[in-house]
C-alpha cells in the first residue's frame, strides 16, 4: 500500500496529475486529471516509496520545474474484472464549496462505491464556479482545490496518487480544471498546474468567459484572441484542451490549434446530441472529428444529457457515439456528484452492470474494455511532440 503523503508533493516529484454542467437548466459544478502508469495486478500488493524507478517525495516545492513527460505510460491487463477510468466526478467541488466531509464518505462515488464499481482510476476536476468572489473567480482558488483533493486522498487508504502501480484494491487519482476563466488574468499560471499533473483543461464552464464561450453562455463566441493564446500554453505544456462546455463555434476554433500540436481533442463528459438535444451534448460532426484527432468522448451518465434514463437508453447513447466516432472514441466521463445520475446507473458501485448490458448488447469484451479504461488511458499518456 502506498504511504499516505502528499497528493501535490507526489504529482511534484513524479511529474504526474493533471470537467460537467453547472449551469443552465442542469446547474451544477465540478473540479480534474493526469499523466501517469497504472498496472493492475491481480492482488492487492506492497508499494514501499523506495521501490519506483522515480523519487517519491513530499517535499518537493509546488513552484519546482517538475517535467510532466517523465511520467510513465499508463496500463491495465487485457483480462480480469473490467475496469473503470472515470474522466469527471466531482468530489472535490461537494466539499471544497458545499461543506461535504474530506473523508468524502457520502453520495454517489465514495470510495467505497468506487472499489465496488471496480474503478482503477478517477479525475477529480478542479472546478472553479464562475459566480464565486462575485463573479471573479482567482488562480488562488485553483490552488485551494488543489489542496482539498489532496486532504481527500489524504483521507482514504482505497485512493492514491498516480504511481507505477495502482493495485486491484486502490482507484488512482488524477487532476483536471473545469472552467479556467480565471487564468485570463495570467495564462503563464497555467503552466505550473501542467507541470503539477493537470491533463485536462476546460477553458469555460457554464457562463461566457475571456476566454471562450461557452455552450450555456448567452453569446455562445468562439475562443478570444487570449483563449487561443492559452490553449497553445495547454498543449505546448503538455495538457489538453477539455471541449465538454465550450460553445460549438468555440470547438472549430480549437481545432487548427490543437492539429498544430498533433493533440487529441477530448470532451470529458459530453454525449451526442443527435440523441438528447442539450447544448452541451456533442453533434456528430464534433464526434467525427473527436475519432479523427484520435481523441475521446466521456459517456455523461447525468440524466439531462441522456434521452433515456434507463439502461437501454444508456446503451443506445453508447451505440450511437462508438458509430459516429468510432469505439477507439468513446470513454466514461460519468459526472457523478455534478449532475443527478440516470437511474439506471445511480452510483459508481453500477458500472459493471453497464458493462454486462452493454456485451448484451453485442459489444465484444475487449470493446468494452477500450470504453471503460483503455481509450481514457490513451488520451492520458499524450505528450506534445518534441
Amino acid at each position: 500500500m502506498t504511504s499516505r503523503r502528499s497528493l501535490a508533493g507526489l504529482a511534484l516529484a513524479l511529474g504526474l496529475l493533471a470537467c460537467t454542467s453547472r449551469g443552465g437548466p442542469h446547474a451544477a459544478a465540478e473540479p480534474s486529471a493526469a499523466l501517469s502508469s497504472v498496472v493492475v495486478p491481480s492482488s492487492r500488493a506492497s508499494a514501499s516509496p523506495t521501490s519506483s524507478a522515480l523519487p517519491m517525495t513530499a517535499s518537493s516545492s509546488s513552484s519546482a520545474p517538475v517535467r510532466s513527460d517523465l511520467a510513465p505510460p499508463l496500463a491495465l491487463p487485457d483480462d480480469g474484472p473490467i475496469r473503470a477510468v472515470d474522466l469527471h466526478v466531482d468530489t472535490p467541488w461537494r466539499v471544497h464549496f458545499k461543506g461535504r466531509p474530506k473523508s468524502a464518505d457520502e453520495g454517489p462515488a465514495t470510495p467505497a462505491l468506487l472499489r465496488a464499481g471496480q474503478y482503477a482510476a478517477v479525475v477529480y476536476p478542479i472546478y472553479l464556479p464562475d459566480y464565486i468572489h462575485d463573479d471573479h473567480p482567482a488562480i488562488a482558488d485553483a490552488d485551494a482545490v488543489y489542496a482539498t483533493i489532496d486532504a481527500i486522498v489524504a483521507e482514504h487508504e482505497a485512493l492514491v496518487p498516480p504511481s507505477a502501480t495502482v493495485d486491484a484494491d486502490s482507484v488512482a487519482v488524477f487532476v483536471s480544471i473545469e472552467g479556467a476563466g480565471a487564468f485570463a488574468e495570467d495564462i503563464t499560471q497555467i503552466d505550473r498546474f501542467v507541470k503539477r499533473g493537470v491533463k485536462f483543461v476546460g477553458p469555460v464552464h457554464a457562463r461566457d468567459n475571456r476566454l471562450a464561450g461557452a455552450a450555456t453562455g448567452k453569446k455562445r463566441g468562439g475562443l478570444t484572441t487570449l483563449g487561443k493564446q492559452f490553449c497553445e500554453r495547454v498543449y505546448a505544456a503538455g495538457g489538453l484542451v477539455d471541449v465538454s462546455h465550450l460553445s460549438d463555434t468555440g470547438f472549430e476554433d480549437l481545432r487548427p490549434i490543437a492539429k498544430n500540436f498533433g493533440a487529441p481533442i477530448v470532451a470529458t463528459h459530453s454525449n451526442a446530441r443527435a440523441k438528447n438535444k442539450h447544448r452541451r451534448n456533442l453533434t456528430d460532426k464534433q464526434l467525427r472529428v473527436i475519432g479523427e484527432t484520435g481523441g475521446v468522448a466521456g459517456l455523461n451518465l447525468h440524466r439531462g444529457f441522456l434521452d433515456s434514463g434507463d439502461m437501454a437508453g444508456v446503451v443506445a447513447m453508447v451505440r450511437h457515439m462508438v458509430a459516429t466516432a468510432g469505439v477507439e472514441h468513446v470513454a466514461l466521463g460519468t459526472d457523478f456528484e455534478g449532475g443527478s445520475a440516470t437511474e439506471a446507473i445511480k452510483d459508481a458501485s453500477k458500472l459493471p452492470a453497464l458493462a454486462e448490458a452493454l456485451k448484451k448488447a453485442g459489444f465484444s469484451d475487449v470493446d468494452v474494455r477500450k470504453i471503460f479504461a483503455k481509450n481514457a488511458l490513451r488520451v492520458l499518456a499524450w505528450k506534445p511532440a518534441k
